[in-house]
């Protein structure tokens, strides 16, 4: 006799009617595994269904069920035995607890009942499964069923009026008994037979989708929404959209966590773009949304999305006139996979673009890799954390000369990855336009693709190879339409750039986009040669604080930042600096200059705070503690040797000063990495590669 591979029906009524697990062990379908945390514990909620109704099923701590849950074995569309149950009354509502389950298989696709003709199964007290007609069916093959919660738990539509939403009813007919052998439900192992069905035939009675086991109340599409399944399409969705919608989407990208702060404290977000067959749409998580959903959430994967809000789009950060917004109460349940639903598509923009482009615009481009920078660590300034970030140089056969070059810049664990090399296609999603120093760039797309299998990615390739053969790009190209970011340079090259700066503005004037540059940045790789021992690298600075001068949103205070000035000692724990703050203890930060040499040439650097810590390896108090101490004269060498001779890759901000009457170039560190030996040879064979294309190009 083959298995059983559908659910029984009418069993979730007959549970709470009074079956105890002794006399009744039906089959159920699993349509979702929720799990909730709780203050002090972790519980998992299973919405099972017979065929005609669903209901949610507690799996409590201890229990084999739960067990079975973690180790993945309860998943949807299992088709379960329940071999130990209760029902539990608490707070006037009736509960489920689900103590075991033995996994039978999975329902076929085709026995499954959709979720529109299910309903969710109402707290017996209040009668309403009774009159629904779930119950009209009387199984002779079990015991007489009693109604569990005292007399008058269940009436008769003859007693009562028609609950809310339910048409007139008459008493359907008692069944005759079925013959020996036969299944009583009718079929092998079908649907109800028709006295089991609310009038109407399946489906009847409510309106919508089914509610989730939650007990939370069923969505009911709006009349000429147009909404499939139940589910609203996300070309309709406006801020005028009620509450109660849900949509089913495809995540299109996922980005990282972001931790900021303001004058309510701590937050926390992380944002997605969905689709569907109408559309896209971006969506943000807040807070503890973030915690309950980041892990879960899948890129390219299906889900039902409910119980968000809609809001009109920020331009600086959103694309379209609408977004979503979700906080912990949200309901986002994994679906399975729908061909119709659409992949990741992009709206490819040229290059040669992007100076036009507004700045915090979403742009797709396609492009090849011309330049690597190596990552990245340095601490931020504003929020004294660790980042990481990665440049990266590409470029396309666009603008006036058929060739444009823009640099890219990616953060966090997107930097670290293996996947960029040079000479390879990419194809970007929603890389937003930045600018510094007058100079627009790109940077944190949602979604990069390296080496598609595309067609227009083959193509892009074939005319960046001819590019390289006829005019190849250079390894020390600047910023912008002349070529690539992040390229190395040697030192002279870097002098001889140099020679061109500009003087920096007068106080009051802003820069002239005429006239030359007054910064140039810098990619040096080189080797520190000399650390000053006879004076201290660092200086006492004043912990008061002060306005800093970052901008804020309107109507909140300006945000505070330490003084740093310099202080002097003007008595026992009375420190004063030249904005007349008085401190007991000054902080000590780092101010030093080093020697840093390659094989042209040699040059000074100044080196700040967050550099030198990472030369060093210890805080600057600690430096300056060592220095005033003659016994401690072996550490501070110690010290002084982790930065001697040591082989970094330095980004420079190149800036013309006046010192004594004679105008000079200063050099000051912004970010600071080693240098990893696999990776930088790898650097070098593309570098002789490309010499040796301009050679024979030549």
């Amino acid at each position: 006799m083959a298995a059983p591979q559908s659910p029984t029906p009418g069993a979730i009524s007959r549970i709470f009617a009074g079956l105890s697990h002794t006399e009744f062990q039906p089959l159920l379908e699993v349509r979702n595994v929720k799990r909730l945390q709780l203050e002090t514990e972790i519980r998992y909620a299973v919405a099972v269904t017979d065929g005609q109704s669903v209901v949610k099923a507690l799996a409590l701590p201890g229990s084999a069920l739960k067990e079975k849950v973690e180790a993945g074995q309860i998943f949807v569309h299992a088709l379960v035995r329940a071999a130990e149950f209760r029902v539990e009354e608490i707070s006037g509502q009736a509960f489920l607890l689900l103590f075991r389950a033995e996994v039978l298989g999975t329902v076929p696709e085709e026995l499954r009942v959709p979720s529109e003709r299910l309903q969710k199964h109402v707290n017996a007290r209040t009668g309403a499964a009774a009159e629904s007609g779930l119950l009209t069916q009387a199984d002779p093959g079990l015991p007489p069923v009693q109604p569990r919660f005292g007399a008058g738990a269940f009436t008769t539509p003859e007693k009562r009026g028609p609950p809310m939403g339910f048409p007139e009813q008459t008493p359907q007919p008692q069944a005759r008994a079925p013959a020996a052998g036969a299944n009583p439900y009718g079929g092998p192992y079908g649907g109800p037979p028709a006295a089991c069905q609310p009038p109407g035939g399946a489906g009847a009675g409510r309106t919508g989708a089914i509610s989730d086991f939650f007990g939370r109340q069923p969505v009911v599409p709006r009349a000429g929404a147009g909404a499939s399944g139940g589910f609203l399409p996300i070309k309709e969705i406006s801020p005028y959209t009620n509450g109660r919608w849900r949509l089913k989407a495809r995540v299109i990208t996922k980005s990282d966590i972001r931790r900021f702060s303001n004058a309510r404290g701590e937050g926390q977000l992380f944002k997605i773009d969905i689709a569907d067959q109408t559309g896209e749409i971006s969506a943000t998580f807040f807070g503890k949304a973030v915690d309950a959903f980041y892990p879960t959430l899948r890129q390219g994967q299906v889900y039902c999305f409910s119980r968000g809000q809609v809001r009109a789009a920020n331009p600086r950060f959103d694309r379209g006139e609408h977004v979503l917004s979700f906080e912990e109460q949200a309901v986002i349940e994994a679906m399975e996979d729908d061909r119709e639903l659409p992949g990741v598509t992009y709206d490819f923009r040229p290059l040669c673009s992007v100076p036009e482009t507004p700045v915090n615009t979403l742009i797709d481009v396609q492009a090849m890799i011309c330049m690597v920078q190596e990552p990245f660590s340095f601490t931020a300034k504003t929020s004294n954390r660790e980042m990481v970030k990665r440049e990266v140089g590409l470029w396309d056969p666009s603008g006036p000369e058929g060739s444009c070059c823009v640099t890219l810049t990616v953060w966090g664990e997107k930097a670290l990855a293996e996947d960029f090399v040079q000479g390879a296609p990419i194809f970007l999603k929603a890389a937003r336009v930045q600018e510094w120093n007058n100079q627009k760039d790109l940077s944190s797309p949602a979604v990069y693709e390296v080496n598609p299998d595309d067609p227009r990615a083959f193509a892009l390739k074939a005319r960046f190879e001819e590019q390289q053969r006829t005019r190849p790009l250079p390894m020390t190209m600047s910023r912008g339409a002349q070529g690539a970011a992040g390229a190395r340079k040697s030192v002279q090259s870097c002098r001889d750039e140099d020679l061109h700066l500009g003087p920096p503005p007068l106080p009051g004037q802003g820069f002239d986009p005429s006239g030359p540059r007054t910064i140039h940045r810098h990619f040096v790789l080189g080797t520190v040669t000399n650390v000053p021992s006879d004076r201290l690298p660092c200086y006492p600075s004043c912990p008061g604080l002060v306005d800093s001068s970052r901008a804020t949103q309107p109507g909140q205070a300006p945000e505070k930042r330490a003084c740093q000035k310099k202080v002097t000692q003007e008595g026992p724990g009375l420190w004063r600096c030249a904005n007349g703050h008085v401190c007991q203890q000054p902080v000590y930060r780092y101010l030093c200059k080093m020697q840093v040499m390659d094989h042209t040439d040699q040059m000074e650097i100044n080196v700040y705070d967050n550099v030198a810590r990472q030369f060093f390896g210890v805080e600057a108090g600690e430096y300056a503690r060592l220095f005033e101490d003659p016994e401690q004269e072996f550490q501070l060498a110690q010290l002084n040797r982790r930065v001697l001779w040591k082989r970094v890759l330095l980004k420079l901000r190149a800036s013309k000063e006046v010192w004594q009457e004679a105008e000079r170039v200063r050099y000051n560190v912004d970010e600071a990495s080693g240098v990893a030996a696999a990776k930088e040879a790898r650097t070098m064979l593309a570098e002789v590669r490309s010499a040796l294309a301009a050679e024979q190009a030549a």
